[in-house]
């Protein structure tokens, strides 16, 4: 006799306010904490940055988050964003200049919540922030 073993269910509309709730925090923390007073999320603000898999608005940056545990291609992601960017906005558009960011949460604990992005756009901030500052 064969036991078939049931996977759980996953909860689709939990986890879509889930990541909800996460863009919210962090429109929150660049509203409030880094005075970009004007940060929305995508969903509300711009269609099209929505559409290009950017959550925030109205920041120098293609911000996305994630609050998944596993399975997920940081890489992929970040040529998919690139992709949409390229679909949606003119080439002579400012969106394009601005770093692609992945904040990830895996977890509740901090050290389970990171900020993924390339480490060329890694060193340019640095590199703007920092250079007359030695």
């Amino acid at each position: 006799m064969e036991v078939k073993i049931s996977k759980p269910k996953i909860n689709g509309k939990l986890n879509r306010t889930k990541g909800h709730n996460y863009e919210r925090k962090w429109a929150k923390i660049f509203r409030e904490d880094l005075g970009f007073k004007f940060c929305k999320t995508s969903r509300l603000a711009s269609k099209l940055l929505d559409n290009s898999n950017v959550d925030l608005a109205f920041i120098p940056f293609n911000f996305q988050c994630k609050a998944v545990k596993n399975g997920f291609n940081f890489s992929d992601e970040i040529k998919r964003i690139q992709t949409e960017l390229k679909e949606n906005f003119p080439a002579d558009d400012k969106q394009h200049n601005y770093p692609i960011v992945i904040a990830h949460k895996r977890g509740p604990k901090p050290e389970e919540e990171l900020i993924i992005m390339k480490a060329e756009d890694f060193v340019k901030i640095l590199k703007e922030k920092y250079a007359n500052s030695n």
